[in-house]
C-alpha cells in the first residue's frame, strides 16, 4: 500500500510516496501561493535518490539519470526533524537491500523562504566495496498548473567571459524537451531492474559545466515557469567544479535531478569500503506562484539564509580598485598615491591594488605564486602604499590569485609535486601557471603564511581572490579518480576561506574568476562580493549588471562603475549606474576628470551609500522581463519591503523623445514613482495599465535613470 507524507513551512510543502514495493519519491514540491493540479499514483515512480554503481546504470535506454537500477531498489526506512534557529530540517533514510547501501538525505527549509536544500550521504552497508559513478543530490518532480508542458516555458542561462549571465527562455516544447518516441516496452526496460518500470522514453534536456569553472559556459540554474498560472520553480547545483542538472519526461510527469560531479560527463567515481560514505554537493530549489520573478525572491531568502554570515552583507563599503581601464595591472607607488587621494575624496571606502604589485620583472603573469611586495615598483615599500590608503581614511587591500603558481615563480621550485594538481605524476600547467592543490599540507601551509603576513604584517583587510585558469577534470595525485580529486580540492579551497574568516573575522573576500567565471553559489556563498564580469564596456556591462542578481545576492554583485575622462555626462552616469544597484565596485582615473565629471560620481557614490542598506534586504525583479544580450532597453527592479527601486538603462537615442515602457509581474504594480539619478527626464507612471513614460529632455546619450517606487 502507499504511503505518503508532507513536510515544509508556512510557504513550501513537499509530499513524498513510498511503498514496500516502490522507492520513495518527492511526487510534488508546492509553493503556499500556487495553483496546483494533483496527480494521480504512478505504479513505478521517479526515486527520490538516484545512483549508479558498478555498472549498474539506468533501467532503461538512452542517457537519462533516471529509473536508475539502484535508485528504484531504495526503500524508505525512517525520518527524524529537526529544528534549527531559524531552519527546519528533515532527515530521511532510505535502504538498498540488494545493491548494500544506504541513502540518507538531509534537507533545509528555511522559515521564510519557499525554498528547500538536499544534499544525500550514501553509505555502503553491504559486506563487499562498490564503486559510484553518480548520485543525484536532488531528484523530483516538477509539478506546476495542471502539469501540462506545453504550457511551460524553460529558463536557462549562457554564461562567457565578459558575456555572463545571458538569460533567455522558450517554451519548453519548442527545443527542449521535445515529445520523443512515446515508446511503451517493459521488454526493452529493466533488466535486472527490482521494480521492473515501465516506462514511456521522452525527451530530455540536460546542462552541464565541465571543469573548475563553474560557471564558463552556462550557469548552474534553471527555472521553469507555468505560463496560464504563474506557478514556477527554479533550482541550482551548489558546486565550485562541475555540475549537471536534467529534466526528462515520464509517463507520470517531468522529473529534475541535479548532480554534482559523475562518470561519464566529469570523470568521477568513488569506491566505498563497507562502512563508508559519500556526500553529495549540495542542491536548492525554490517555488512561486507568482512567476520567475517570484521564484527568484524565493531563492535570494535561502541565499541570504545560507551566506556566510559577516557585516560586509549590510555595511556594502564602496571599493575603488585600480585595474579595470585604469593601471591594468602596472601599479607602482608614484602611480597610486594619487589614485588613493582621489579615490577617498570621491568617497572610496576600501581600496584594492590590483595585480602586478608582487612582480620586479615585468610579466606578472607567470610570475605568480610567491607574494612578496615588489622593491622596483615601491622603492620606499609597498608597506608606503597601504599606510596611504589608511591616512586617507580607506582601508587597504590587494589582489591574490591563491589557487596557481606561475611556471617562472620561485614557489614552482620550493614547493613539493604533491603540492600541485597532476596527471599521471606530472604537474598539469595551464596558461603558464601550476595549480595548487590546497589538499595538500605544504600548499595550505604556503597561502596561511602569505595572507597571514599580509593581514598581520602590512593590515591588509581585503582580498580580491581571483582564478584565470581551469582544471580540466582535475587530478589523479591522492585521489581515485581526477573527478574525486577536483572535488576534494574544491571543499578543501572553500575550507581554507572559511578557516581565514575565522581567522581574520574582519576580512572582506572577493571571489573573482576572470570576471564570473566561478560564481556557483558554492563559492559564492562564502564571500561577501562576487565579481559579475571583466567587461570593460560600460554599455554592454549593463545587461550583466541587470541579470546578476538572478544567480547571486543583490548585495553581493560587484559591478564595475569605471568613468573616465572621455566620458560625456551622460555615459558617466550609465558608467555609474550599474554600481549604484549592486555593490559599487570603483575604478577609473579619477585623477584626470574634471570638477563636474568628479560630481557626477561623488553623487552616485552618495546614492549607493543611501539605498545600498536596503539593497541588502530586496528581492530583485525585471519588469520588462531578464535582458537579452541585445536589448536596447533594460530594466532592474529591487523591492524591499513597501518600496523599492528600478534601475533603467537605454543604449540608443529615446525616439522623438518619449519612451512608454509596459511593465509586468507581481512587484510592478507600485503606486508612486520618483527619479533620484540619471538623465534630465520627466516619469509619470499611470498604475492602471501599468505605463511608465519618460520624457527625455537632455541631449546627450545614452539614457539612464534610478528611481524609487512606493506600493
Amino acid at each position: 500500500m502507499t504511503e505518503q507524507f508532507t513536510w515544509g513551512n508556512d510557504h513550501v510543502q513537499a509530499t513524498f510516496t513510498y511503498a514496500d514495493d516502490q522507492p520513495l519519491s518527492l511526487t510534488a514540491i508546492r509553493a503556499a501561493d500556487g495553483d496546483y493540479t494533483d496527480v494521480a499514483p504512478f505504479p513505478y515512480p521517479q526515486s527520490f535518490v538516484e545512483i549508479t554503481a558498478d555498472g549498474f546504470m539506468q533501467g532503461n535506454m538512452g542517457s537519462r539519470y533516471s529509473e536508475t537500477m539502484i535508485g528504484n531498489d531504495l526503500r524508505y526506512a525512517d525520518r527524524h526533524e529537526e529544528r534549527l534557529d531559524d531552519a527546519s530540517r528533515l532527515r530521511i533514510t532510505m535502504h538498498s537491500a540488494t545493491y548494500g547501501l544506504e541513502a540518507e538525505a538531509v534537507l533545509t527549509t528555511p522559515d521564510d523562504a519557499a525554498a528547500i536544500n538536499v544534499a544525500v550521504r550514501v553509505t555502503n552497508i553491504g559486506t563487499a566495496p562498490i564503486t559510484l559513478t553518480s548520485v543525484s543530490s536532488l531528484s523530483a518532480y516538477v509539478r506546476l498548473g495542471d502539469n501540462d508542458p506545453d504550457h511551460w516555458d524553460l529558463y536557462t542561462t549562457k554564461s562567457d567571459w565578459a558575456a555572463e549571465n545571458r538569460w533567455s527562455h522558450e517554451p519548453i516544447r519548442t527545443n527542449q524537451l521535445v515529445k520523443s518516441l512515446g515508446l511503451k516496452s517493459a521488454s526493452i526496460l529493466s533488466v535486472g531492474n527490482p521494480t521492473s518500470s515501465c516506462i514511456e522514453i521522452g525527451g530530455t534536456v540536460t546542462h552541464q559545466s565541465s571543469t573548475s569553472r563553474s560557471t564558463g559556459s552556462e550557469e548552474p540554474t534553471g527555472a521553469i515557469v507555468d505560463r496560464v498560472t504563474g506557478t514556477a520553480i527554479v533550482w541550482q547545483a551548489e558546486n565550485n567544479g562541475p555540475w549537471l542538472w536534467q529534466l526528462g519526461e515520464r509517463p507520470d510527469g517531468v522529473y529534475l535531478d541535479v548532480y554534482g560531479p559523475t562518470d561519464i560527463e566529469h570523470h568521477w567515481s568513488l569506491s566505498l569500503a563497507p562502512g563508508e560514505s559519500f556526500t553529495t554537493t549540495p542542491a536548492t530549489v525554490a517555488v512561486s506562484g507568482k512567476g520567475f520573478d517570484g521564484a527568484i525572491a524565493e531563492m535570494t531568502r535561502y541565499r541570504r539564509f545560507d551566506v556566510l554570515d559577516h557585516p560586509d552583507h549590510t555595511n556594502l563599503p564602496v571599493i575603488f580598485n585600480d585595474y579595470m581601464n585604469t593601471l591594468s595591472g602596472d601599479p607602482t607607488t608614484e602611480r597610486e598615491l594619487p589614485l588613493i587621494d582621489a579615490a577617498a575624496k570621491a568617497g572610496a571606502e576600501y581600496y584594492c591594488v590590483d595585480c602586478g604589485w608582487y612582480d620586479d620583472g615585468g610579466d606578472w603573469w607567470p610570475s605568480v605564486g610567491e607574494w612578496q611586495e615588489s622593491k622596483h615598483r615601491f622603492p620606499n615599500g609597498f608597506k608606503e602604499v597601504l599606510d596611504h590608503i589608511r591616512e586617507r581614511g580607506m582601508k587597504p587591500g590587494v589582489w591574490l590569485e591563491p589557487e596557481v603558481i606561475g611556471v617562472n615563480s620561485p614557489m614552482a621550485e620550493k614547493l613539493p609535486d604533491s603540492a600541485f594538481f597532476q596527471r599521471d605524476g606530472k604537474r598539469i600547467v595551464t596558461h603558464m601557471r601550476y595549480l595548487l592543490d590546497i589538499r595538500d599540507a605544504a600548499a595550505k601551509a604556503h597561502l596561511d603564511a602569505t595572507v597571514d603576513h599580509l593581514v598581520d604584517d602590512l593590515g591588509v583587510r581585503f582580498f580580491k581572490f581571483d582564478y584565470n585558469v581551469n582544471t580540466g577534470a582535475g587530478t589523479d595525485h591522492d585521489a581515485p579518480s581526477r573527478g574525486e580529486g577536483q572535488l576534494e580540492a574544491g571543499r578543501a579551497y572553500l575550507e581554507w576561506i572559511d578557516d581565514l574568516h575565522a581567522r581574520h573575522p574582519d576580512l572582506t573576500i572577493e571571489t573573482c574568476s576572470s570576471g564570473a567565471m566561478r560564481s556557483d553559489w558554492a563559492t559564492v556563498s562564502h564571500s561577501q562580493i562576487q565579481s559579475t564580469s571583466d567587461q570593460t564596456d560600460y554599455i554592454q556591462y549593463a545587461n550583466i549588471a541587470a541579470s546578476a542578481p538572478a544567480i547571486m545576492l543583490p548585495e553581493q554583485a560587484g559591478n564595475w562603475a569605471y568613468p573616465n575622462r572621455f566620458m560625456t555626462p551622460a555615459q558617466t552616469r550609465y558608467a555609474m549606474l550599474a554600481g549604484i544597484v549592486g555593490r559599487l565596485y570603483l575604478s577609473g582615473y579619477l585623477t584626470q576628470m574634471d570638477d563636474e565629471q568628479l560630481h557626477l560620481v561623488t553623487t552616485a557614490l552618495d546614492i549607493h551609500k543611501t539605498i545600498r542598506h536596503e539593497v541588502a534586504h530586496s528581492t530583485p525583479f525585471w519588469p520588462i522581463g531578464l535582458p537579452q544580450w541585445n536589448d536596447d532597453v533594460l530594466m532592474l527592479g529591487l523591492r524591499s519591503g513597501n518600496h523599492g527601486y528600478l534601475a533603467l538603462w537605454k543604449k540608443t537615442p529615446i525616439s522623438e523623445g518619449r519612451l512608454t515602457l509596459q511593465l509586468d509581474g507581481y512587484d510592478a504594480g507600485f503606486s508612486g514613482i520618483t527619479q533620484l539619478f540619471g538623465s534630465d527626464s520627466a516619469v509619470a507612471w499611470t498604475q492602471t495599465d501599468a505605463a511608465l513614460t519618460i520624457d527625455d529632455r537632455s541631449d546627450d546619450d545614452p539614457f539612464c535613470a534610478l528611481y524609487k517606487v512606493t506600493y
